[in-house]
């Protein structure tokens, strides 16, 4: 909805930005918590990937 409405550089993209941040915020809900918990399964996954780790290494 945000760049359908120009981005943050646009008043219209700013004001959506600032409305997902309220409704965000009242969910209780972290984007940047689950962004970063998403990066780490990610590189969990890419060293498994080029290490040949499974499960019956461990």
């Amino acid at each position: 909805a945000v760049l359908d409405h120009g981005g943050s550089a646009s008043l219209a993209g700013r004001r959506r930005l600032l409305a997902l941040d309220q409704q965000l915020l009242a969910l209780n809900a972290s984007p940047g918590g689950a962004a970063d918990l998403l990066a780490a399964c990610l590189l969990i996954d890419r060293l498994e990937q080029n290490h040949g780790f499974t499960e019956e290494d461990n």
